[in-house]
Parts: structure tokens; C-alpha cells; sequence
């Protein structure tokens, strides 16, 4: 997962406020770039042609844009930050398209304010993102404050086929900004009967291979190298269900968990499965998801954009 092209879509609310947090906390550290975006409402046909609409429209942008300027001012000076106000049908999509625009590595978005501290719940932003992104998409829990860097890395897999992308992204991202990684392995009684190991030896065992099952041999060979150089370590996480089995595990407040896309997911697009799902809604952490397919590499048509504010 790469985050040198940091996209934040930030709006003057709570839920933008954890989202540039947790921008500021992945970007902390390393050679990357935030790029804060806004999305305006594109002018109709109807709009276009009234001039009190196309005042009110100057004047809408004018707010936007000083909103953007305040949060790039909050921004540590170590990180290259930028403000991007941009037209869209709707937030979700201008967003989408401005990742695309900028050669944005990942998005990020908050969470629907309302809900319990250090939870996630998904407004219209973040269900359309996590249904329609071509990068990897992170969520800020309500009230996300942890300054950064990132310090330790999860990556939560089942057992089903389809897990190379997750896998493959958490061993990237542990590697390049040298924190542990945490493979979990999640059982939950209510579509398993998996026996579960009780020694620890066993239980790296059978982790590393269902990495092999359900991944790929290369995974987890890769694991299994990081596993014996100490920095990486496996879990089996058990329950009668989803909640129940991540109640198990504890969490650090530097910490993120990365999870998969559904195998309904198409090619080089996200799509949220069920168990997913519920994983984000009981994860007290920022939740990453990847994408079926992903690989990143930079767009031949990015480059780095002028700073608008």
C-alpha cells in the first residue's frame, strides 16, 4: 500500500476532522504528500443560467476554499500538504476522480458522526467509497486523535480464497515503515468448525498455512521469514461470531488494521463484504480496505499539482 499521494476528503465537521488526523498520522514520517480535498457541487443547467446562483456559487467556493486553508494549517510542517477544491456531481465521486487526477495512492475518509468514541459508522461518503475505489480506502474511528506515525499494522483474513492482495499489502506496508505486522487468522463459530490450536507453535502453523490456502505460497513464505526475524506475529481470533471473535484481540492506539475486499468485488475495484463489515464496525482503529487486485504503480499521467492553497 503505498501512501506517497495522500488523499484526504475533508469536509469543516467532525467526520473531517478524524479524516485529516488520520491523513496526518499515515503521512507522519515518511516522504509523502497530504492532499486535502473538497468537493463543489457542479453548476446545472438550471444554475448556470441565473446570476444570483452563480453569486451564491462564488461565494459557497470562497467558504470552501478558507475551510481548506484553516485544516492545511494544522497540518505539521515535516508533511507537504496542498488544498484542492474541486467539482462533482456528488462528494463521492468528484473525490474519486481527484484521486485519480492527483495519482492519489489512497483515500481517506472519516466517520458518520453520532456514534460511540473510537467506532466506525458509514455515511454516504464512505459506503460509496468502499463500493466503487480503485485504491485502497482508509476510515478514521469517531474521534480519531493518535498524532502519528503509525506503529503497528494488522491484516485480518478468513478462510476463504482471496486473501493475496491483503496479505501481500500488510507485508508491504510493515516492511517499508519497519513496524510489526500481526497476521489474525478470524474463526467465527457461526460458519466454521475449524479446531483451533492451543499452543502457540501451532497456532503460527496453522496461520502461516492458511496464508498458503487462502493467499499464496510466496505470501507466505514471505510471512513466515518476517514471523522468524520476530516482526511479525499470528493469532487466531475465535467467537460465535465476528464481534465476539475481534472482542478478543487487543489494539494499540497507533494501530491499523487492514481488511479485504468481497470476491464479488471486479477486478482493480472495492466492494465491502459482509464480514468486513462487521469487522469495521467493532475495530476501535482506523480500518484500511484493499481492493481485489491491487497493485499500485504511478499513473503515467500524474503529477505533482500546483498547490491551490
Amino acid at each position: 500500500m503505498t501512501t506517497a499521494r495522500i488523499v484526504v476528503g475533508y469536509s469543516a465537521t467532525s467526520t473531517g476532522r478524524d479524516a485529516l488526523r488520520l491523513g496526518i498520522a499515515i503521512a507522519s514520517e515518511r516522504d509523502a504528500h497530504l492532499y486535502l480535498v473538497m468537493v463543489a457541487p457542479e453548476d446545472d443547467v438550471f444554475t448556470a443560467a441565473q446570476p444570483f446562483d452563480q453569486s451564491y456559487g462564488r461565494i459557497r467556493d470562497r467558504q470552501l476554499q478558507t475551510w481548506l486553508d484553516e485544516a492545511a494549517l494544522t497540518v505539521p510542517e515535516d508533511i507537504q500538504c496542498s488544498t484542492h477544491l474541486v467539482p462533482g456531481q456528488s462528494a463521492p465521486e468528484g473525490l474519486l476522480d481527484a484521486a485519480r487526477q492527483l495519482g492519489g495512492g489512497i483515500i481517506v475518509t472519516g466517520s458518520r458522526p453520532g456514534g460511540l468514541l473510537r467506532r466506525h459508522r458509514l455515511g454516504t461518503m464512505a459506503s460509496h467509497l468502499l463500493h466503487a475505489s480503485h485504491v485502497p480506502v482508509a476510515l478514521a474511528p469517531a474521534g480519531y486523535d493518535h498524532p502519528g506515525p503509525l506503529g503497528h499494522v494488522t491484516a485480518m483474513f478468513g478462510p476463504r480464497r482471496g486473501a493475496t492482495d491483503l496479505i501481500g499489502e500488510s507485508i508491504i506496508t510493515a516492511r517499508n515503515r519497519g513496524i510489526p505486522l500481526r497476521l489474525v487468522s478470524l474463526v467465527t463459530l457461526d460458519v466454521s468448525d475449524k479446531t483451533v490450536p492451543q499452543d502457540e507453535s501451532e497456532v503460527t502453523t496453522d496461520v502461516l498455512q492458511d496464508l498458503e490456502t487462502y493467499a499464496t505460497k510466496r505470501l507466505a513464505e514471505d510471512a513466515t521469514e518476517l514471523v522468524e526475524a520476530g516482526r511479525a506475529t499470528t493469532h487466531i481470533a475465535t467467537g460465535r461470531d465476528v464481534p465476539a471473535a475481534m472482542a478478543e484481540l487487543n489494539w494499540h492506539d497507533d494501530e491499523i488494521v487492514l481488511v479485504a475486499s468481497s470476491r464479488l468485488a471486479s477486478h482493480g475495484r472495492m466492494f465491502l463484504g459482509s464480514t468486513a463489515t462487521k469487522m469495521l464496525r467493532v475495530a476501535p482503529v482506523p480500518v484500511i480496505v484493499i481492493p481485489s487486485g491491487y497493485s499500485f504503480h504511478e499513473p503515467d499521467h500524474a503529477t505533482d499539482p500546483e498547490p491551490e492553497g
